[in-house]
């Protein structure tokens, strides 16, 4: 009899729990809403409709329905804006902390906001709930303005992206994933070099576009769109589900299939799956794409009428060769302006005479422009080029000054130290690479004048946390740093950190002053070959591995297979590059100076992308705790790119960081947009 008890309560058990994992949509809507969710799509919901930018949710990062408060903030174009707000959440954090310690300590205490907490919990809440919960508050800042304004700038893509999506048999609902990504801004980018409005990677992106100094297709709404079709028809293929796949957009493919494996369907990886980066981000990607859904496509419920851009009205023209912008818009009468908000793919080096509009590249123009005379298709022949400028560029070397590297490559130093972004110290390290300036170069696209449409920082609502991300991974070389410093007018911040009063270890002390003396146009990594040498009677250059660079770069910029690399190196299939690590490179399919321009312009984009997006605030000391790798400095404590930490730490050896040693640690800004979020194409600039 008491078996058979048992056996009726293990049903009613797995009953209760098929209909509270179960989805309460009907079964062929392709996103169901699981009622395990529900608590985390209404407040995404909340977030995207309710609080604005200047209000935060005080709220279990797990259990999304405890809201334990809203506080307000400062607008961002507040003076001083970043660090009160910091600030605010930080100490309503603290306050949150602090009574779900004491509820930890005496959960019947009669403190009345300690009372008033316990109440979100319900009444089984005890002392270890509350223990468990004091590790769990988050802040989460509101983004109502940022949804609307993303709301009118989609109504210039979105009837386009709905009709790629249904062409390439997806949900067209599939349209309202750029509200998450990056509300539907053309220029958003993150910290870790996800660009455009769907948020490619750059080795994702470059699977389905076109990503590389001159061109980047992940800036394009509509190509980007189509290669989002596609990724996310293979996820669906895949993982079999549309909840699975939408969050294989965030987390990565391969993540999913063993999360799936382990636990199977969706529901049950919410609940149960804790891969080391399946975190917040990964978790809440389904329920935050359907609040989005919910409220882009009943807009009007919560935001009232709104007038969004009108569609994009366009010609294109399939260029025969290359050819310089100025030369284009002298043909079509059309102001670079223009040709920059119509065509965001084409990257800032067009625009400042570095590069050329490449060959065969699908220019957009205005629709008025063949009906004023000018024919599309009847470019002169010359103002076609044959072939693509070469990137110029210099290592700086023991005993180099600014002033000398200008007289050799016989171009001003002011505009040297224009190409570069350099202050009037112009102080160069060695193992540094300059740009060189071009004949018949502009001043930096920074300074072009921009149409008057008004454009927001970029923000991401959760932080992006892709799997599918490569780099080089961390390890402890022994080996010392070659980089040396040559003409520091004064201190930099390594040598304010030496100075400073020794705060605890393993806190960020207090910041040591604005960004002091680094110039940011200027790439810090050596993109030379250590030297070039014979084997078997072909060329192969050695190179030392810099941040950010992976197995695949190399390949791709020798023109060769990575396993011919792996071959020539000895590596075992799966073994990862690690930093300073000395690698061999076959040079007879690539001219040694090609491979080091591929290289060299992989960094400075990065570079460029990331500082047109952010700006460096404050600079911290900080100081090396057990446990610590520039790898995990960046990105689980202080959520910066790779090469930023070096950039800022020039002259340490990160790949054999010591206990106790300082380093200097940025703090990042978003900056307002100096390009074009969204195009209305009911009011394009005037030509």
């Amino acid at each position: 009899m008491h078996h058979q008890r048992v056996t009726i309560g293990v049903l009613v058990f797995s009953v209760l729990l098929g209909l509270f994992l179960s989805p309460v949509h009907a079964a062929e809507d392709p996103f169901p809403l699981y009622p395990v969710i529900d608590p985390n799509v209404t407040f995404w919901t909340n977030i995207y409709a309710r609080y604005s930018t200047t209000q935060a949710v005080v709220h279990d990062s797990v259990h999304l329905d405890i809201v334990y408060e809203v506080i307000d903030l400062k607008p961002a174009d507040h003076p001083g804006a970043r660090k009160i707000n910091r600030l605010r959440m930080k100490r309503a954090s603290q306050r949150v902390e602090s009574l779900l310690k004491r509820l930890a300590a005496d959960p019947l205490t009669e403190d009345a906001d300690c009372r008033r907490v316990a109440a979100l919990f319900g009444p089984g809440a005890d002392a270890r709930t509350f223990g468990h919960a004091r590790h769990r508050v988050r802040c989460q800042i509101g983004q109502r303005d940022r949804f609307q304004a993303g709301l009118v700038r989609s109504g210039a893509y979105i009837d386009r992206m709905r009709a790629i999506l249904k062409s390439n048999g997806v949900p067209e609902d599939l349209a309202y994933l750029p509200h998450v990504e990056s509300s539907f801004n053309t220029n958003a980018y993150s910290k870790f070099g996800a660009a455009g409005m769907w948020q490619f990677t750059r080795s994702t992106g470059k699977r389905f576009m076109t990503v590389d100094y001159v061109l980047d297709e992940r800036r394009d709404p509509i190509a980007a769109a189509q290669a989002a079709a596609q990724l996310l028809k293979e996820n669906h293929d895949r993982l079999g589900s549309w909840p699975l796949a939408i969050t294989a957009y965030n987390h990565g493919a391969a993540g999913m299939l063993r999360a799936k494996a382990a636990h199977g369907d969706y529901p049950h990886i919410f609940t149960s799956y804790n891969g080391r980066t399946f975190k917040f981000a990964s978790r809440n990607f389904y329920s935050e794409f359907l609040a989005a859904r919910r409220v882009a496509s009943d807009y009007q419920r919560y935001f009232g009428p709104l007038a969004l851009h009108a569609p994009i009205r366009s010609r294109t023209v399939n260029l025969d060769g290359y050819a310089a912008l100025t030369d284009l818009c002298g043909h079509f009468k059309v102001s670079p302006q223009v040709v920059r908000a119509m065509n965001p793919a084409l990257r800032p080096p067009v625009f400042d005479g570095q590069k050329y509009i490449p060959k065969g590249y699908a220019l957009n123009l205005p629709p008025h422009v063949e009906s004023e005379g000018v024919s599309i298709a009847d470019i002169p022949s010359d103002v076609f080029k044959s072939a693509q400028k070469l990137s110029r560029f210099y290592t700086v070397q023991r005993g180099d000054t600014a002033g000398k590297i200008a007289r050799m490559h016989r171009v001003k130093l002011d505009d040297l130290i224009l190409a570069n972004n350099m202050d009037r110290r112009a102080t160069v390290y060695a193992r540094q690479t300059l740009r060189i300036p071009q004949a018949g170069e502009s001043a930096p696209t920074e300074n072009i004048a921009q149409p008057t449409i008004p454009s927001d920082p970029v923000v991401h609502v959760a932080a992006v946390d892709r799997a599918d991300r490569s780099s080089a991974i961390p390890a402890n070389i022994p080996l010392e740093s070659p980089v040396a410093q040559y003409r520091r007018p004064g201190p930099s911040p390594a040598d304010l950190i030496a100075m400073a009063d020794v705060m605890p270890e393993g806190v960020p002390e207090d910041s040591i002053g604005r960004d002091v003396g680094i110039e940011t146009g200027i790439v810090s990594a050596d993109v030379g070959f250590d030297r070039i040498i014979q084997v078997r009677q072909q060329p192969v250059g050695i190179i030392t591995v810099e941040v950010e660079e992976t197995l695949g770069h190399y390949a791709e910029w020798a023109g060769v297979r990575a396993s011919r690399i792996r071959r020539l190196n000895h590596l075992p299939f799966g073994q990862s590059l690690q930093l300073n690590q000395q690698i061999k490179i076959p040079l007879d399919d690539v001219a040694a100076e090609d491979f080091k321009a591929r290289r060299f312009e992989f960094h400075k984009r990065l570079q460029e992308d990331f500082f047109a997006a952010y700006r460096v605030g404050e600079l911290q000391r900080y100081r090396v705790q057990p446990g610590d790798s520039y790898w995990t400095l960046c990105r689980e404590k202080f959520d910066l790119p790779l090469w930023l930490l070096r950039h800022y730490n020039a002259d340490v050896n990160l790949a054999a960081l010591k206990i106790h040693q300082p380093l200097t640690i940025p703090a990042l800004e978003s900056v307002p947009e100096n390009s074009l979020d969204a195009v209305d194409g009911s009011a394009l600039p005037d030509a």
